[in-house]
């Protein structure tokens, strides 16, 4: 990142916000999700991650960082009904009654949700990559002393290759890639209408099981599917606040103020190429 943007630095009054963006979508989160797996069902937890949308839009009204119309909120209770079809649809699946996985996988999705708030923020500031760098990296951190005894009591000669290339893409994929596509369609479009996309997911995942082990797709998940990128496509479809700030596309590599710096220094040299006296040089 300094070779990308010449800096790491941030200002000082940012780092609280940055921190609870550390606490919140990586430590908070990660070890509610964990623990949620193993008192709970893998379909319980799907289907309260799915709440996802639900939750981000009603806190970001709550603090007042967006406005939202009725097609939005059709569209994030249409997306939510297509995920129970789609959990509910496969052959054995059931929900089960474990409520302290189910208080762990809430925990979750809110803590998540109420990490993207800031980012919104911070994004008129920094690049969707210095803010991610900070984020994962206090966040890890905070969860290192917790590792230790694990970490300790592992015997890695056990771990297959399999499961190190696994932990790679985890990493490099769903840690760096989708988050930095997740902030800057944050900064495009804000955190609620953002979110309404992780709906995909669950439509994805039935996908690439029929593809790669070869499952069967019932027609419940099908018809769970489509309304899933029907409420997807209803919520895009509903206009931005006007004035609200949308990231162009180059914000999604070039941190904003010095973007800025660099148009405003090109329109300088192209004034002074053309022989203007409007901006008088150094």
């Amino acid at each position: 990142m300094k070779i990308r943007e010449g800096t790491l630095g941030i200002e000082l009054r940012d780092l609280p916000l940055l921190t609870l963006c550390g606490v919140l979508g990586v430590t908070v989160n990660q070890a509610c999700f964990v623990y949620a797996l193993t008192n709970t069902g893998a379909s319980d937890v799907a289907f309260l991650f799915a709440t996802g949308p639900l939750i981000t839009s009603i806190l970001a009204t709550a603090v007042g960082l967006e406005r939202l119309g009725r097609r939005h909120w059709l569209g994030v209770l249409a997306g939510l009904t297509g995920i129970a079809l789609i959990v509910g649809g496969r052959t054995g699946a059931g929900v089960g009654t474990d409520l302290l996985g189910a208080i762990l996988a809430i925990a979750a999705v809110v803590s998540s949700s109420a990490s993207a708030l800031p980012i919104r923020h911070l994004l008129g500031r920094y690049s969707a990559w210095r803010i991610l760098a900070y984020e994962l990296g206090i966040g890890s951190l905070i969860l290192v002393p917790f590792a230790v005894p694990s970490l300790a009591s592992q015997d890695f000669g056990r771990v297959s290759p399999a499961a190190w290339t696994a932990l790679a893409y985890t990493v490099v994929f769903t840690g760096v890639v989708a988050n930095i596509l997740y902030f800057t369609a944050i900064g495009r479009v804000g955190p609620s209408r953002a979110s309404m996309f992780g709906y995909l997911q669950s439509v994805l995942a039935v996908a690439f099981a029929v593809i790669l082990l070869g499952e069967r797709v019932m027609p419940l998940q099908l018809v769970g599917g489509l309304i899933v990128i029907g409420s997807v496509i209803l919520s895009r479809r509903e206009k931005p606040l006007p004035g609200q700030r949308l990231l162009r596309k180059g914000d999604l590599f070039t941190d904003p103020p010095a973007g800025r710096l660099a148009a405003a220094t090109g329109r300088v040299s192209r004034l002074r190429d053309r022989g203007r006296r409007r901006i008088p040089g150094p």
